[in-house]
């Protein structure tokens, strides 16, 4: 069989599906389709481009629902236009489509295509060919002429960061012809400890392979049958839920899916092809990598995948856009050749800088994509974070985890916390911390608006309900503390001050619950709680923790007065709360076995790892956990034995002199507010271990100095004033120290 030349014949296609019809980028996605918001400083649509035109794609068919405008005028003037070019893009927009099975259905009416085709989202990075796997596709059915789709399922286990939290699917799969039989898929947070297969499956099979380590890429390779059971099925609306279900357990349609699972370990790309003659059915197995940007957490381990070049070639310095060049740098950062980085500025690991970015003296980037013309203020920290083109950080502010839309302006002094998404031209500040997983939009939020894309019909609707809605859409559901207002009787907008700070700009966005009607949400629950609980798994910096923490926020009075199986359940930790017993537990027992410091330093370097906490978290965790292991009864003998022994593993979380006087302050407020420590007793012991960091050679004089000289001119609200007295004698047998060794040098 000469395969390869009897596929020449037939054009291929593609099909993809720009809108997922959910929530779960908003407001991110208000003003433009998700599929062109950036992805480590790339349109996300430009990955999905790339790998169809890489794999012999001659036409991708893109259907649009929302901002199609934006979309057809983005790829006009991209590359995909040249003459050059062999793949050509046709937007195509679906105006009534409210569902992924309603756009494929509006596919179908047009004749998209008559041939296998691939089909997949906007939003999907992938390093392989799928060629081989539409030839792979096309061989089995000529052997099963059921076969009507091949599923691309990448392995993940639990615990890898790409692993969907809301999803707990069991893939039931046949081996050797990697035929999936049945599929049960639940939400992670519904506490189901079994799963249910048909009594028909495991009859009618020898063997059967259960898999709960995959995950759904979202790239398919299917036959023109697929849209035809749309067309004639009105009830399939999710591509998983209603149709990949309604195949595998209908008796009447007889059809066939397949499944091509990416892993670590298979047969390589010759030898599956080698197959494609023998008798069985054939299937390419072989690594690589695909994944789909389905929701923000997504969106977060697919960045980081791309920074640790997991996606090789796709990678920033090699990036399928004409837009800026990339150089790599040692620790995993890529700078555009016009950023500017003050001299006591830190890029610490996992960065992107985009081109005209701008980083102030003494702040510190981490594990974040900054995006063209990005400014950040003096003594700022950006950590895990996603900063859009324009944005603008003021001093001594912290983003954690979070994503920033295009021109959004942080002033001076806020704390961004994990989880947030504030969408484009928001201004936050100052002086203001904005509360885990809060949702900040420039336009007040529209009650019960649905999808981004019905936000979208509303706002093309004829003026005068466009100003009614929006005009209505800010009451107390909303925004509980009732402040902000679309436009008073000057036509002045007013916001909500004490959300968003004296001079923000922008709404807070009440959590919404998940659409139901995305290409990969398996889940509708009527139940709010399980709403609330879903819509936090889907955000960046979440984990499954948070949802118990939501579910115990939402349903508090009533979980006191639940009784029977629920009634002891165990204790529900915040991420951080957890992190801290583990660890508490982490030192004591290296207290209790006598473990060596570096065997210590390696088992907390290990819960770092899989808590993803930065030094400084670290640093401040550590520390109070190895201080509390002073007996206060022999406090001077007790301190240096202590401090003695941990020094070296303090020690790897002091990179400069920032550090040292972080330091210095986590031991202040020990003493401070430690219950264990009396009264009597709290100078004493804070003048002891300072003298002790210096004597190690953790913390240096002039740190010690610069500490006590800034603290000195804080209230005392944040520094214990009899602290400073008892530490004064020290500081000032430094500077005499200083002004010896000064002496000494001028006279040598």
């Amino acid at each position: 069989m000469n395969l390869a030349k009897e596929e020449d014949k037939v054009e291929l296609k593609a099909i993809v599906l720009a809108d997922s019809f959910d929530e779960l980028f908003q407001p991110l996605s208000l003003n433009k389709p998700r599929c062109l918001l950036p992805l480590c400083n790339v349109p996300m649509i430009e990955y999905t481009l790339e790998v169809l035109a890489l794999s012999g794609v001659v036409e991708t068919i893109i259907l649009c629902k929302a901002h199609a405008d934006k979309l057809v005028q983005y790829i006009k003037q991209s590359q995909w236009t040249r003459g050059h070019m062999q793949m050509k893009v046709v937007v195509r927009t679906v105006r009534q489509a409210t569902t992924i099975g309603d756009a494929l259905r509006a596919a179908d009416e047009f004749s998209a295509t008559i041939s296998d085709f691939i089909l997949c989202t906007g939003i999907v990075m992938s390093n392989i060919n799928l060629s081989r796997l539409v030839a792979a596709h096309r061989a089995n059915k000529k052997r099963d002429p059921n076969h009507i789709m091949t599923m691309l399922l990448q392995e993940a286990t639990g615990s890898h960061r790409r692993h969907d939290l809301c999803d707990e699917s069991v893939y039931f799969i046949e081996p050797g012809t990697s035929r999936l039989l049945a599929l049960n898929s639940h939400s992670s947070v519904s506490r189901v400890r079994s799963t249910v297969i048909q009594s028909t499956v495991l009859a009618e099979h020898a063997e059967v392979e259960v898999r709960a380590d995959l995950t759904d890429t979202n790239i398919s390779i299917c036959s023109p049958d697929v849209l035809a059971l749309f067309t004639e099925n009105f009830d399939y609306h999710i591509m998983r839920r209603d149709f990949i279900h309604g195949i595998l357990e209908s008796d009447i349609l007889s059809k066939t899916i397949y499944a091509h699972i990416l892993e670590g370990t298979s047969t390589s790309v010759g030898e599956a092809f080698d197959l494609l003659a023998a008798e069985g059915l054939a299937f390419v197995s072989h690594s690589g990598y695909a994944a789909s940007v389905t929701d923000t957490a997504a969106y977060d381990a697919i960045s980081r995948d791309m920074i640790g070049r997991w996606t090789y070639p796709l990678c920033p310095d090699n990036n399928p856009s004409t837009g800026a060049e990339y150089s790599y740098h040692r620790g995993a950062v890529y700078k555009a050749s016009s950023v500017r980085l003050d001299r006591q500025s830190r890029v610490e690991h996992h960065v992107i800088l985009g081109a005209n970015t701008h980083v102030a003296n003494f702040s510190c980037i981490s594990d974040s994509v900054l995006g063209q013309q990005c400014l950040i203020g003096e003594q700022s920290t950006v950590r895990g974070s996603y900063l859009f083109a324009g944005v603008k950080v003021g001093q001594n502010v912290t983003i954690e985890n979070s994503i920033l839309g295009e021109r959004v302006t942080i002033l001076d002094n806020v704390v961004i916390g994990r989880g947030c998404l504030i969408g484009d031209d928001v201004t936050v500040g100052p002086n203001i911390t904005i509360p885990p997983f809060t949702r900040i939009a420039r336009r007040p939020m529209r009650l019960n608006m649905g999808s981004p894309e019905s936000m979208q019909d509303e706002l093309e609707s004829d003026d005068e309900d466009e100003e009614i809605g929006w005009a209505e859409s800010n009451t107390a559901e909303s925004n509980p503390d009732g402040g902000a207002h679309m436009t008073e009787a000057d036509g002045q907008e007013q916001f909500d001050t004490q959300a968003v700070g004296a001079e923000g700009i922008g709404y807070v966005w009440a959590n919404s619950t998940t659409a139901g009607t995305g290409f990969a949400s398996d889940y509708e629950d009527d139940e709010d709680d399980m709403e609330q609980r879903l819509q936090r798994l889907h955000t960046i910096g979440s984990t499954l923790a948070d949802a118990a923490h939501a579910e115990s926020d939402h349903d508090y009075d009533s979980m006191d007065e639940e009784t029977g199986d629920h009634g002891h359940e165990e204790v529900k930790l915040t991420p951080q709360e957890e992190f801290e017993r583990e660890l508490h537990l982490t030192i004591k027992r290296a207290c209790d076995e006598d473990l060596s410091p570096s065997k210590s330093a390696l088992e907390i370097k290990s819960l770092r790892m899989s808590y993803n906490k930065e030094q400084d978290d670290m640093r401040a965790g550590v520390m109070q956990e190895v201080l509390r292991t002073i007996d206060i009864a022999s406090m001077a003998e007790s301190a240096a034995r202590v401090m003695r022994k941990w020094a070296p593993v303090i020690e790897e979380y002091i990179s400069d002199g920032r550090d040292q006087l972080d330091l210095v302050g986590i031991l202040e407020r020990y003493c401070a507010l430690e219950d264990k420590v009396d009264d009597a007793s709290r100078s004493r012991l804070f003048v002891r271990l300072v003298y002790l960091v210096y004597q190690l050679d953790i913390v240096e004089d002039v740190a010690i100095i610069a500490w006590f000289n800034r603290a000195e001119k804080k209230p005392a609200s944040e520094v214990h004033p009899e602290l400073l007295r008892a530490l004064q004698p020290v500081v000032d047998g430094l500077n005499e120290s200083d002004d010896e060794s000064e002496e000494e040098s001028e006279s040598d």
